[in-house]
């Protein structure tokens, strides 16, 4: 876990003390209040309005958002996934 603390302490993480020792409760919670439905039409805006509005246009800088937006929509897709899978194991 101090190797873990130490990565995270690089950047502000504003995570509680019980979110570090329970980061599926963060996850579960998030998808509770934002469906993940939601929650990739949201990021798709997030990426249209960055796009929009960027004023100078750099075809490097639009590649590695896209990557981005990839990953992280893949990233929710496998944390829904992995919070659903918990939550019907704790029920069987």
């Amino acid at each position: 876990m101090q190797e873990i603390l130490k990565q995270l302490d690089y950047q502000p993480a504003r995570l509680s003390d019980d979110e570090l020792q329970n980061p599926e409760n963060l996850i579960t919670e998030f998808f509770d209040n934002t469906p993940i439905h939601e929650c990739r039409d949201l990021v798709w805006e997030l990426f249209k309005g960055w796009t929009y509005h960027t004023a100078e246009y750099d075809s490097n800088q639009t590649t590695n958002m896209l990557l981005f937006y990839t990953q992280l929509i893949g990233f929710l897709n496998a944390s829904f996934v992995h919070i659903e899978k918990e939550r019907l194991e704790s029920i069987n």
